[in-house]
């Protein structure tokens, strides 16, 4: 299957405030042939997901953001009783070389993290790991 026709069984929620950030990263997504919902910051992202608990086979989130942060989301989703959501795979999205830590990024609850500006690359592997369907 070709890398711009991408099977896949669930939506990818990227919560991100910085507006190009979030549009290139929207646009990369999108050009892949993957489904994309966007929120501006934790609280939106959060309302998303509570709104569409099985519908996100990822969420890319940013850490830094106002109204409640990326690692304030991800433990708010962490302590749902349900799953989904409560297991939904989360991958830190940062340039804060403070959390470039596998160890650290899992600790907060997140399944990972890659670091901004994220590549095609990175973004098509996360895809492919959490979203296509089998």
């Amino acid at each position: 299957m070709g890398v711009w026709m991408m099977k896949t069984n669930k939506t990818v929620l990227l919560v991100e405030d910085d507006p190009f950030t979030r549009f290139m990263m929207r646009e990369i997504i999108k050009t892949l042939g993957v489904d994309v919902i966007v929120a501006d910051d934790g609280e939106d992202g959060m309302e998303r997901v509570r709104q569409d608990p099985a519908g996100f086979g990822l969420v890319l989130m940013d850490l830094h953001m106002p109204k409640k942060t990326g690692i304030e989301a991800t433990q708010e989703i962490r302590a749902s009783e349900d799953d989904p959501p409560r297991d939904v795979p989360i991958i830190a999205v940062t340039a804060d070389v403070n959390y470039h830590d596998d160890a650290l990024v899992r600790s907060l609850g997140m399944n990972g993290f890659v670091s901004k500006p994220v590549s095609p690359g990175e973004l098509l592997h996360l895809i492919d790991r959490y979203c296509v369907a089998a």
